[in-house]
C-alpha cells in the first residue's frame, strides 16, 4: 500500500539532482531509508552538486549512501532486498512504469516519488499528475492542488 505518490519533473539530470537532493537530505534526517532507480547514471552530478553546497558537504556520509548510479536491470532484484520508507525512480515514462510494477509487487507501506524526463511526453503531463498527490520541485513537497495543476 502506497502511503504518498509523488511526482516530479525534470529537463535533465543535472535538474533532477539539485531537485531530489534537498528531499533526500531531509528524509534521511528524518531517520527514513530510501532507495533509487535511476535509468541514466547520476553519480558525477551528484558530486559536483553536494562539493558546490555547504549543507549537503557537511553530510556527505548520509548523503553517499544512496545510490546515484543507473540501476541495471539484471541486478535490479538487489535493490529490493530490505524494507524501505521512499522508492525514488527517475527516467523515462516506460523505464518509471516497469520499476513501478515491480516495486509494488516487492514493498509495502513506502512513499514512491517518481520523477519523469518532461521532453518524454509533454502532450501527457496533465494525465500523468492526476494521478499523484503532490509534486516534488526545486522548492521542496507541494500538493497538487496548491499549485492549481488539476
Amino acid at each position: 500500500m502506497l502511503e504518498n505518490k509523488i511526482c516530479g519533473f525534470n529537463v535533465n539530470e543535472f535538474h533532477l539532482v539539485t531537485m531530489i537532493m534537498p528531499y533526500i537530505y531531509e528524509k534521511i534526517n528524518e531517520e527514513k531509508t530510501i532507495s533509487t532507480f535511476f535509468e541514466k547514471d547520476v553519480q558525477e552530478i551528484y558530486n559536483k552538486v553536494l562539493n558546490i553546497n555547504e549543507k549537503f558537504w557537511k553530510n556527505k556520509e548520509k548523503l553517499d549512501e544512496i545510490d546515484w548510479k543507473k540501476t541495471e536491470i539484471n541486478n535490479i532484484s538487489e535493490k529490493f532486498n530490505s524494507e524501505v520508507d521512499i522508492v525514488i525512480v527517475a527516467g523515462r515514462k516506460d523505464f518509471i512504469d516497469k520499476i513501478n510494477r515491480l516495486v509494488i509487487n516487492f514493498h509495502t507501506k513506502f512513499t514512491l516519488v517518481n520523477c519523469f524526463e518532461i521532453d518524454d511526453f509533454n502532450k501527457n503531463l496533465e494525465n500523468i499528475v492526476k494521478k499523484y498527490d503532490k509534486v516534488l520541485c526545486t522548492k521542496g513537497v507541494r500538493e497538487i492542488k496548491e499549485l492549481y495543476m488539476v
